[in-house]
């Protein structure tokens, strides 16, 4: 009986050892990969941002993007068709910009890939002098812009050609960002301007000026921001891109919670320069994250929606500032979406849950 309880006794000795060898082992292994160093990420975009490009700058402050083992830097330029030619001449390893600026650089031979589009479609509206009343009064008018070839000709570009004015109809004044153009509406030194919903809001009381039309009641859902990254970077370093679009896709659907809102909201005071008021960071927010609002303007599922990108360059194709439709591969590059989905499920926005499967619509 003794020796019984003594090898018992031994046996548990040996198991206590190996418990507490395993567990060290086990905290070993996680403080080395804790140590492990970051992977240097700088993302390239319009700054100051606008409301609904501030998931960026929310996937850095928020952890979101180290999450992923990504050191994530965010490097503002006056437009994001900078930054893409940044991304593409390789200071960058990340960029956003507009459709038609990612699209062209593309075709001419950038050698990036669009790797998700959470600005899914454009929130743009025109804002003229109060005396212009209908498209047609837009002849010879000055049209403020960020600079030539920016999101902000070009649409308004797409928004002419579809009201029937071709090229030329208006004089391109060079002025800076939204915030920018709409001081210089206000002031009378130009006739009229493409602002965001969100600065539109900040100016609507203003005398003088008037709202003529949105840009999505005559375009097709029309990306108003691509994120690319360098070929060489997919090809060489998947994981870290997968690591980008995590992060980011994270980042968008926390901001979409409870706390998020709080979070986004803070940020967005913070980021934004001239600031506005309690109600109208309000109303902002319930327009790009509410169930009520719009589903592209800061898509929780990665935007990569193959009919919009085909009927967008289709529209350039028309416009001839796209030579021909590219086959989707050369633009976009779906699988860091895609495995996001499939590991996350999509979000729908209307019940503001994620983790919604195929299996979950089926009725058997």
């Amino acid at each position: 009986m003794l020796q019984g309880l003594m090898t018992r006794a031994i046996a548990l000795g040996r198991t206590c050892v190996a418990v507490i060898l395993g567990a060290a082992f086990a905290s070993l292994i996680a403080a080395s990969a804790s140590a492990q160093p970051l992977t240097p990420f700088r993302i390239g975009s319009q700054s100051p941002p606008i409301f609904e490009y501030l998931y960026i700058n929310y996937a850095i402050e928020g952890g979101f993007l180290r999450a992923q083992g990504l050191d994530a830097k965010f490097v503002g330029f006056t437009a994001g068709l900078t930054a893409t030619q940044a991304v593409a001449g390789g200071s960058l390893e990340g960029a956003c910009d507009g459709f038609t600026g990612t699209a062209s650089a593309i075709e001419r031979g950038a050698a990036t890939k669009t790797v998700y589009s959470v600005n899914a479609d454009n929130t743009y509206v025109i804002v003229v002098k109060d005396t212009i009343l209908k498209p047609e009064d837009l002849r010879g008018k000055k049209w403020a812009i960020s600079q030539v070839g920016a999101i902000s000709q070009t649409y308004a570009a797409l928004w002419l050609s579809k009201n029937k004015m071709p090229d030329g109809t208006v004089d391109w004044i060079p002025i800076g960002g939204g915030t920018a153009r709409a001081r210089a509406l206000l002031a009378g030194q130009v006739d009229a301007a493409l602002l965001t919903a969100g600065e539109w809001l900040r100016i609507r009381e203003q005398k003088g000026v008037r709202m003529l039309a949105a840009v999505s009641e005559s375009v097709p859902p029309l990306p108003l921001n691509l994120c690319v990254v360098p070929t060489k970077l997919i090809n060489e370093k998947p994981a870290v891109v997968q690591g980008f679009v995590t992060g980011m896709l994270n980042a968008v659907r926390h901001a979409r919670t409870p706390e998020g809102r709080v979070a986004y909201l803070k940020l967005a005071r913070e980021v934004d320069p001239t600031g506005y008021t309690e109600k109208q960071y309000e109303e902002m927010y319930d327009f790009y994250f509410g169930s009520k609002g719009n589903p592209l303007a800061v898509d929780p599922n990665g935007g990569l929606y193959p009919e919009v990108y085909v009927a967008n360059m289709k529209s350039m194709v028309a416009e001839k500032s796209l030579d021909a439709v590219m086959p989707l591969e050369k633009l976009i590059d779906t699988r860091f979406v895609n495995q996001y989905i499939g590991d996350n499920g999509w979000y729908d926005v209307t019940t503001g849950k994620s983790g919604n499967y195929l299996r979950d619509m089926l009725k058997r």
